[in-house]
């Protein structure tokens, strides 16, 4: 192989071929999924023997469900498809050369003429084989290339000069080319005019334009690992858990997987995937030192949390080092209140110290404690492993819920539904009218949603929305851009503390129904009626926490209670 420090063009011009070599890491990754597949399966796929017009795989670019996808995975890329909705592999070579400058002014035409809400005009009919895949519109550097030849009468050598002319906007050498191929296109019988308005568009797109094949090998790339993602998801998302846990967690639980309990005898160093469920590793674990836990897994299984410490070499006994294995519910086979754990490890570090080798005939004494809420260890779950392993806020409060509520991910265009979200972003601007909107990126704990809220919804729930707080939305699904959204109706605080009042019949329900109406808030009240063994959730009231309510109902109400 002959190596030269001449710059391209230098090299070029003596004669040689420049050629570039991409080392690209999803390379790899189809490699490891290929050995993985082998190992674990026994199926030895050859990956040149991918069909790159199967449905199922075509079926998920077209879904948008690309995360992890090379060429695929941003928001824009996912939008596109979604518009696309490509059919044959072709049109996913063509989906990736429209995400690019100059190409998209056209993605517009293009997904109408693909839908045929749009009628395939072409600059000429002499053209129309070559634009014929593309709708009529010039996408592809090879098709400048080819219309400079059949147009202009140039040879495919001057056509790939005039391409590198126009790539690098040198206007001298671009007007003499436009004499040359105005000058070709009539000698072709083509008018002056006709020949003008070709050069145009030819000069706009070879600016920008995508080389096809290298479109081609980088869709064939991509088609790849969805066809892992489509028939082998489990072996797609072990390869790529690995490579960024928190990145690809959330896509793969969308996709039906669930994170397993991580238990200090059992969990491995690498993320593995078994009968659906993730097991994450300790390399997951952030600032988690590698050396520990290569100890871990060598010294175990430890019997108890005091075992565990006494057998810790001295320079890991640090409670930076050991917290996050407590914070994470490691030890909770030995005791489920992690808060205690960590009140007591300074003092247990000192007692074995102390005793040394007597450690294992001599009882610690535990300090008590209250535990972590569950959401408290949800949000530490998820702020060191990317995902929160115990149940979410809106678990619990879903199964406290007052009315019927929706998965984000079933929801469809056009129709109407209620969520119980968290939300996770808000967005206040301006109207031209000088009112005050909002845009609320809201998650189920699972999928993510945008949401607006225009001025006059705004105006009513302003006082009550708060970033990081849950809410019942109701509201219209719509679809922009590919993506659904929905547009707020309606918005109450979802809590999960209840007023509840007793009563003996109805004969005070005009009366409780004025007192409840002095204190409102965002606590569901919920009315039982004894004589009719009836429990009723008020769709109407909703109150905040003050004992004056509760004084206001005395002698009126058998009983009421804050619960």
């Amino acid at each position: 192989m002959l190596i030269t420090q001449y710059d391209a063009h230098a090299v070029e011009a003596n004669g040689l071929l420049k050629m570039d070599f991409l080392g690209l890491r999803n390379l790899t990754f189809v490699q490891k999924m290929q050995e993985l597949l082998a190992e674990s399966e026994g199926i030895h796929l050859r990956i040149e023997d991918i069909d790159l017009e199967d449905k199922e795989t075509l079926a998920l670019f077209a879904a948008g469900n690309t995360k992890g996808i090379f060429q695929f995975e941003q928001p824009g890329a996912i939008r596109l498809l979604k518009r696309v909705q490509p059919q044959v592999f072709e049109e996913v070579v063509a989906t990736t050369s429209l995400n690019r400058p100059g190409a998209s002014d056209y993605i517009d035409n293009f997904v109408a003429r693909k839908h045929g809400k749009e009628k395939v005009t072409v600059l000429d009919p002499a053209l129309e084989d070559i634009l014929s895949s593309t709708y009529g519109i010039m996408l592809y550097q090879e098709q400048v290339m080819q219309v400079a030849q059949r147009f202009g009468g140039f040879s495919l050598g001057k056509a790939d000069i005039l391409r590198r002319a126009m790539g690098k906007k040198n206007a001298k050498e671009m007007h003499l080319m436009r004499e040359d191929f105005t000058t070709g296109a009539m000698k072709l019988g083509h008018t002056e005019e006709k020949a003008n308005q070709v050069f145009a568009v030819m000069e706009k797109f070879a600016g920008y334009g995508f080389n096809r094949s290298h479109a081609y090998a980088y869709s064939a790339l991509a088609f790849q690992l969805a066809y892992f993602k489509t028939h082998y998801p489990a072996i797609f998302f072990q390869v790529m858990l690995n490579y960024s846990s928190s990145d690809y967690i959330v896509d793969a639980l969308q996709m039906g997987f669930e994170v397993a309990p991580l238990a200090i005898n059992s969990i491995p160093y690498h993320d593995k995937i078994a009968q659906k469920k993730i097991y994450l590793g300790l390399k997951a674990i952030k600032g988690l030192p590698r050396d520990l836990s290569y100890w871990i897994i060598e010294n175990r299984p430890f019997s108890s949390i005091e075992d565990f410490v006494t057998r810790l070499p001295k320079n890991y006994k640090k409670l930076s080092l050991l917290t996050p294995l407590f914070e994470l519910g490691l030890f909770d086979e030995f005791d489920k209140n992690r808060q205690k754990i960590l009140v007591n490890l300074p003092n247990l570090f000192v007692f074995v110290e102390e005793l040394g080798g007597l450690f294992a005939d001599a009882n610690y004494s535990w300090t008590e404690t209250d535990d972590f809420t569950e959401a408290e260890k949800f949000y530490k779950e998820q702020e060191l492993i990317g995902v929160g392993i115990s149940a979410h806020p809106l678990q619990t409060l879903a199964k406290q819920a007052l009315y019927p509520t929706m998965p984000i991910a079933t929801l469809t265009e056009g129709s109407q539904a209620t969520l119980l979200v968290e939300v996770q972003k808000i967005k206040v601007i301006r109207t031209k009218k000088g009112e005050s909107m909002a845009f609320l990126q809201v998650h189920d704990s699972k999928s993510r949603l945008d949401v607006t809220v225009f001025s006059d919804q705004y105006r009513k729930f302003a006082s009550i929305l708060s970033k990081g707080k849950f809410y019942y939305i109701n509201g219209k699904v719509q679809s922009r851009d590919g993506r659904l959204q929905m547009i707020a109706l309606d918005l109450k605080e979802a809590v999960a503390e209840r007023f509840w009042i007793q009563v003996k019949n109805h004969e005070y329900d005009k009366e409780i129904s004025n007192i409840l109406e002095q204190y409102k808030g965002s606590i569901p009240v919920i009315i039982r009626y004894v004589e009719e063994e009836k429990t009723v959730v008020s769709s109407r009231h909703f109150v905040k926490k003050d004992p004056a309510l509760q004084e206001k109902l005395e002698g009126i109400a058998m009983k009421t209670i804050y619960r």
